[in-house]
């Protein structure tokens, strides 16, 4: 399985950007991660995009203050659940500033929140691929490296 993150909103001065390579590293050695970043653009062009950026069978699963909550062992059954289904590819879509586009809440299979809070667009990238990292440690059975 690949994992695909598509998150909107690049900024030259992204505190977060080192972290989140980090973690993307950390997680390319379980299995494939690939990022893009979209430019910030009109809501229906954004949502175009990331709908494409999600391949025909895949999961697309949007991250959203308005989706399932779980705390990181219950997110390493999904993550695991995922592998066992045999997705080619699963799509994780961050929103920017504005959230994501409404047509890709409602094509995607699957709502995360990972916080009822709302966070800046490039921490919930951080905190993501974080707690993709922490998942793929759980279902791996390895010491969480800090």
């Amino acid at each position: 399985m690949k994992l695909k993150i598509v998150s909107v909103g690049r900024e030259r001065s992204d505190p977060f950007a080192s972290a989140v390579a980090d973690y993307a590293s950390r997680c390319r050695k379980f299995l494939p991660v690939d990022e893009v970043i979209l430019k910030k653009d009109r809501e229906d062009r954004i949502a175009a995009r990331m709908l494409k950026e999600a391949e025909k069978g895949d999961l697309l699963v949007a991250l959203d203050e308005r989706g399932e909550e779980h705390d990181s062992r219950q997110f390493a059954k999904i993550v695991s659940g995922w592998m066992n289904r045999g997705f080619r590819q699963v799509t994780l879509s961050i929103g920017g500033a504005d959230g994501l586009p409404d047509d890709v809440v409602n094509a995607a299979g699957l709502t995360l929140a990972l916080s009822k809070m709302t966070l800046p667009h490039r921490m919930a990238r951080l905190m993501l691929m974080e707690q993709l990292y922490r998942a793929l440690c759980i279902i791996r059975n390895v010491p969480y490296q800090k």
